[in-house]
């Protein structure tokens, strides 16, 4: 059974718009990464929150969104990509405070799967049709494949 989990944040709305006008948007929040594989989305299993979600995180120091991307995308799956293409930014509410945030969206394709390693944020990675069974999946990550 799949199970819809809620962290904390209800999503709002899918903005699309050209990656030059992100800046726009404020607060500016981390980014996601969204990769398919054989008509299939990667996920990955978060240790912490004890479900599955796609890649995604804050950025570090001077990193750009698309760079964000890029790094989470490698640290939680092990998959080394160095074109993603900006789909448009994720606005969610947080629930407990109200506050609204904006996430840059950016999405690609690759042949194969490259080696994954356990890590401390990442139990397992898995290539879901959205149909599989796979228990806990997160809330406002299931929107997101709605929209790329």
């Amino acid at each position: 059974m799949n199970i819809i989990k809620n962290n904390g944040f209800e999503f709002i709305n899918f903005i699309s718009i050209e990656e030059k006008e992100i800046n726009s948007y404020q607060p500016l929040a981390g980014s996601f990464a969204v990769l398919k594989c054989e008509g299939k989305y990667l996920i990955c299993y978060n240790i912490w929150r004890k479900q599955w979600e796609l890649p995604a995180g804050r950025r570090e120091g001077d990193e750009t969104p698309k760079e964000c991307a890029i790094r989470e995308l490698y640290e939680e799956t092990g998959q080394a990509v160095t074109d993603l293409e900006f789909k448009g930014l994720l606005k969610v509410k947080n629930t407990m405070n109200g506050n609204i945030k904006f996430n840059p969206v950016y999405f690609t394709t690759i042949e194969k799967l490259q080696p994954f390693k356990v890590n401390e944020e990442t139990l397992e990675i898995k290539l879901w049709d959205l149909c599989e069974e796979i228990g806990y999946f997160d809330s406002v990550d299931i929107q997101i494949l709605e929209y790329v």
